[in-house]
Parts: C-alpha cells; sequence; structure tokens
C-alpha cells in the first residue's frame, strides 16, 4: 500500500508555474539519476519523420494535423506515435552495451501536460548542450525535424556524433542527408521548412 499517492489531498493542491520553472523542475528530475555524469542521447522519429510522411502519402493528404484529423486520436497514436516510440525505446536499449553500459537518454517517453513543440525543443536543447557527452541518430533520423534541429544543436555545441551502428556521422555527411530528406519531402509536396531551418542552423 501507498503512503502518498496523486489523488485526493495532492490532486486538490492549485498550482501555477511558468514554463521556466516547468523546465528547471524536469532538468533537476535528470540531475537525480545523471548525478553529474554525461549521458548519451538516442535521437529517433516522433511526431515527424518517414512514417509521417509514409501515413500522409497513403491518406491523400498534405499536412500532420489535417493527417490527425483523418486518422483520429486512436489511429494515430496506434499507426505513428506507438511504432515510432517503440523505435526510440529500442535504439536505447541497443546503445547502452555498446558504450559500454553508460546512461542512454531517450526523449520519447517525457510528456508535459500543455507544452508546445518549440518548449519541448527547448528542454532538450538545454539537455544536449549541458547534461550530454554524445548523440546516436537512428534510422532515417535526417526525416525528422526534432532530429534534424538535434544534430543543429549537436553540431554547434562541439559533441560527437554517430549512426545507430556506432559509425562517426560528421557535419558535411549530416548536412547532405538533411538536404537530400528536404528535397525529397519537398518533391512529393510536404512542407520541409523545418528541415530547411535546420540546415540554416548548421555551423
Amino acid at each position: 500500500m501507498r503512503f502518498y499517492n496523486s489523488n485526493g489531498e495532492l490532486d486538490a493542491t492549485a498550482r501555477t508555474r511558468t514554463f521556466a520553472e516547468e523546465l528547471a523542475s524536469a532538468l533537476s528530475a535528470m540531475d537525480c539519476v545523471l548525478n553529474g555524469e554525461k549521458a548519451i542521447y538516442a535521437s529517433s522519429e516522433l511526431t515527424t519523420g518517414r512514417r509521417l510522411y509514409e501515413l500522409m502519402r497513403e491518406a491523400g493528404v498534405r499536412d500532420r494535423r489535417e493527417l490527425h484529423r483523418k486518422l483520429g486520436e486512436a489511429e494515430w497514436k496506434r499507426r505513428l506515435w506507438d511504432p515510432n516510440l517503440a523505435e526510440a525505446l529500442e535504439l536505447a536499449r541497443n546503445v547502452r552495451p555498446r558504450s559500454g553500459g553508460g546512461l542512454v537518454l531517450t526523449p520519447g517517453p517525457y510528456a508535459a501536460l500543455g507544452w508546445s513543440q518549440p518548449e519541448y525543443l527547448t528542454l532538450w536543447e538545454t539537455v544536449v548542450r549541458t547534461r550530454i557527452g554524445r548523440v546516436v541518430f537512428g534510422r532515417d533520423w535526417q526525416y525528422s525535424n526534432g532530429c534534424a534541429f538535434e544534430f543543429a544543436v549537436a553540431m554547434d555545441a562541439g559533441l560527437p556524433v554517430f549512426d545507430e551502428d556506432g559509425t562517426p556521422i560528421s557535419l558535411e555527411q549530416g548536412r547532405a542527408l538533411i538536404a537530400a530528406a528536404a528535397a525529397e519531402i519537398e518533391a512529393d509536396g510536404f512542407d520541409a521548412t523545418e528541415l530547411r531551418r535546420c540546415l540554416a542552423r548548421l555551423p
């Protein structure tokens, strides 16, 4: 039996926190696990990426929100979020033994009620810049807006970057991969603005 839980009195306590306070809280929770160590960051597609564009082609839509409306929440979760999250967790599990058992951080399970995409990106940019020693990217990462952003952050921070097989990814290689993905997406009539923005951020 639990002595404390989130029901009853604890839930009845009104709380109003700024984003900066929520960000500090999230970072302090990570520091409880890291205990001063630098972790490995495992980056893979979650809300955007190759699977998303395949689903949009199949559904005959050009926008992620339109796809969400067409599929409905349950089908969106089953066909996009759940398989992407499963692959993100698998990537993190596979990276750990190859790194000699080092701590591996994957952003997929983290959920903050009411946060916008820029707020999530602010969290992960802060984490990568301050608490990460290297970044590993999953398969087809270059199609994901979030992964491309994290590549730009890692390059700007001077962190070593690898693919899921442990092969280093240079700035030039990453730039070429993102540019090719953006061109492919645009050729299919989709918006690659965020990928182009990430290319512009590369040092």
